[in-house]
């Protein structure tokens, strides 16, 4: 199993949980997301375990390829961008979460969108190179 595999089948679970999470439980994902942004704390910390996952994946999985392996580094790169601007600027995405309500379609759009990216991911992950 490559680096990318390995990753990606850490990965793609995650995706795959977060968008049923986002489905099934729409009313507690809303109320997660604006009790998140309202805590400085927590985006600070969510911010600190998002650059260490995301430097942690360039660090091991810096690839500029022309396949599917690339989606493994710019998944790195996106943790390290967005743990500095977790840390950075905590109130950024307060008004999103505000705005957007837990029956809005974004919401849908948003977790399915997850859920087939991380099932890509998850078939990567287990599929011979």
């Amino acid at each position: 199993m490559s680096t990318s595999q390995f990753i990606a089948g850490m990965i793609g679970p995650v995706f795959m949980a977060i968008a049923a999470f986002m489905v099934i439980r729409r009313d507690a994902f809303g109320e997660f997301a604006r009790a998140a942004v309202s805590d400085r704390p927590v985006i600070f910390l969510a911010g600190v375990l998002l650059l260490i996952a995301g430097v942690a994946i360039v660090q091991a999985h810096n690839l500029w390829t022309d396949d599917w392996r690339v989606i493994i580094t710019l998944l790195g790169w996106l943790g390290v961008l967005g743990g500095v601007g977790r840390i950075f600027f905590p109130d950024f995405a307060k008004p999103i979460v505000d705005y957007i309500k837990s029956d809005n379609p974004a919401v849908i759009v948003t977790a399915v969108l997850y859920f087939a990216f991380g099932a890509y991911l998850l078939a990567k992950a287990h599929a011979y190179l």
